[in-house]
């Protein structure tokens, strides 16, 4: 029988939350932190439970996982204008910390392509972003 595609995708997802976690690890954001100001940096505003669904993350953990970006400035949350809902914003500090982090994760990027030596990347990101679609 064919290995689950389900088990070397999880083994896969833990070795490279690890791998960029570790390269970000002096710079005090996490991979996933780093997910959020960059998703907010791509759409701009975003009300909470759209960034949730867009970084695909349950929406306590988007919550308890911004709230250090809300309490160093780097996003702001604010009521949305209509409704009950919250939008989250990208803020000047947040734009500075996404330049100071980018360093990091690019070394950690090259080291993982380079390890890998993925000759067919963009096949392999279609691939990821087909089963990400998958959710929505």
């Amino acid at each position: 029988m064919d290995q689950c595609i389900f088990t070397a995708v999880r083994k896969a997802n833990r070795v490279l939350f690890r791998h960029y976690q570790d390269a970000l690890s002096e710079t005090g954001i996490s991979i996933v932190q780093l997910s959020i100001l960059r998703a907010l940096e791509r759409h701009g505003p975003l009300a909470l439970s759209r960034l949730a669904d867009d970084l695909a993350m349950e929406r306590t953990s988007l919550y308890r996982t911004i709230e250090p970006l809300i309490e160093s400035g780097a996003v702001q949350v604010e009521n949305a204008s209509t409704g009950k809902s919250k939008v989250a914003r990208l803020t000047p500090e947040g734009l500075g910390t996404i330049e100071r982090v980018m360093p990091f994760w690019a070394k950690a990027q090259e080291q993982l392509l380079n390890e890998v030596a993925l000759a067919k990347l963009p096949d392999f990101q279609r691939a990821l972003n087909a089963i990400a679609k998958m959710s929505a």
